[in-house]
């Protein structure tokens, strides 16, 4: 049988079923008109839980939300759960999938890599690393590395955190259980950490944007080495206990070493997914404590590497700066989601169970249902001209991708080509 190369996942993650799904957008274009609420709102802090509110109550509309579980449900969607909070209130919490509820963990797979970057600015802004211009061979010291050139030693804290390191690394082109995927090869090491640093250079530092799990791993060994702690430790002395989180709720695997894994793999229950979430929407306060650095969350939120204008990376957070309103997120396999939305002051949550190679929804239901029900205004279906196939897209660029999900919001003319995307007029 033929299998989709493992870069279509990352596809799916960013584009989803938005080829065959009618485009919405509101009369106007500004976000920042109706339904954002005021500067002047004082924050909810769900330290202790969340309070739930109507999503009318919230400027939401519910004709939309309505809609759009309709079609999670005609579709057999596997989404397993979509929270969605709005000035600090949980207004909307639905559980499609009768394996789960509001008490069950879920994996949330490389969602994992926000967290650990939120760690990295914490013990950035406590001194105990000193820069994001820091070596790596000097954050991870008393090594004997293989391949160690002058490029190298020249991969900065930085690199890392854009995925920019120039490690040579392939987790896109083989599935992830073929001992050819690069990060298949890590779980089996004996050491994980040595064997990414072991690793030869494919390019220069701040080069070549490549998917690296690696590097995500490698910055949570960096936290542990720096703090003196491991990094779920660090996590919980340092964000999940002031946010009201449980170290009982969460489950965060370690590699052979007893080292957190910093890439990915840690359970958690959705609210709890979601106050993290409210935690960036907030600039990284929680009820008049700063948990993680300003500076950190808006670097966070800014794209540090463009793959086009309309899509980006950031410090392991994936970007997307439109004219319409602007939107980060954290993202996992099998369509796991963190919405951060500071412009209509929402989070948005998706634990999924969608199977590898098909298209991810989860940005279509984004952009064609949530976020035109929290701008509240009647929105104008605009159908796509033709229906591409999965086919079409093994053979698409990324950047291109991720682009399409600009031009759905933004214009009023999209047109699909019968292997490739036309441009948009």
């Amino acid at each position: 049988m033929f299998k989709a190369p493992l870069y279509l996942i990352v596809v799916a993650i960013l584009l989803g079923p938005v080829l065959t799904a009618p485009v919405y957008l509101p009369t106007s274009s500004a976000a920042s008109s109706a339904g954002v609420p005021s500067a002047q709102i004082e924050p909810e802090w769900p330290t202790d839980g969340w309070s739930t509110s109507a999503p009318t109550e919230q400027g939401m509309d519910t004709e939309l939300l309505n809609n759009m579980m309709d079609r999670i449900r005609e579709h057999e969607v596997r989404i397993d759960s979509l929270l969605i909070v709005r000035n600090g209130h949980l207004v909307f919490e639905e559980y499609p999938s009768a394996t789960y509820d509001n008490e069950s963990r879920h994996i949330i797979h490389s969602c994992t890599k926000s967290y650990t970057s939120a760690l990295v600015g914490i013990a950035l802004h406590e001194g105990y690393i000193e820069s994001i211009d820091s070596k790596l061979v000097d954050l991870l010291p008393n090594r004997t590395i293989a391949n160690l050139d002058g490029r190298k030693q020249a991969i900065t804290l930085e690199h890392l955190l854009t995925m920019t390191s120039g490690l040579q690394w392939d987790e896109w082109t083989e599935p992830y259980e073929s001992h050819l995927n690069s990060l298949n090869q890590v779980w089996a090491a004996s050491d994980s950490v040595q064997h990414i640093l072991d690793l030869p250079m494919a390019y220069d530092p701040g080069e070549v944007w490549t998917y690296n799990s690696g590097g995500s791993h490698l910055l949570g060994a960096i936290v542990a080495e720096s703090t003196g702690t491991s990094l779920f430790a660090y996590a919980t002395e340092k964000m999940f206990t002031p946010l009201g989180i449980s170290s009982s709720s969460i489950i965060w695997p370690w590699d052979s070493q007893g080292r957190n894994w910093g890439h990915g793999g840690a359970e958690m229950v959705p609210r709890d997914m979601a106050k993290f979430g409210y935690l960036y929407l907030n600039n990284g306060t929680w009820d008049g404590e700063q948990i993680v650095p300003s500076e950190w969350v808006q670097q966070s939120a800014t794209t540090q590497h463009r793959f086009n204008d309309y899509s980006g990376y950031s410090y392991q957070w994936w970007t997307y700066p439109t004219d319409t309103v602007n939107v980060y997120t954290a993202v996992g396999f099998a369509g796991q989601y963190i919405f951060v939305i500071p412009d209509l002051d929402m989070v948005v949550v998706f634990t999924s169970s969608v199977t590898p190679y098909e298209p991810y929804p989860q940005p279509a239901i984004l952009f064609d249902y949530i976020i035109p029900a929290a701008i509240n205004e009647t929105p104008q279906s605009i159908a796509a001209a033709n229906t591409i196939t999965v086919v079409t897209l093994f053979i698409l660029p990324l950047p291109l991708l991720i682009a399409v999900v600009y031009f759905k919001i933004r214009t009023k003319k999209w047109f699909w080509g019968q292997t490739q995307i036309q441009e948009v007029q």
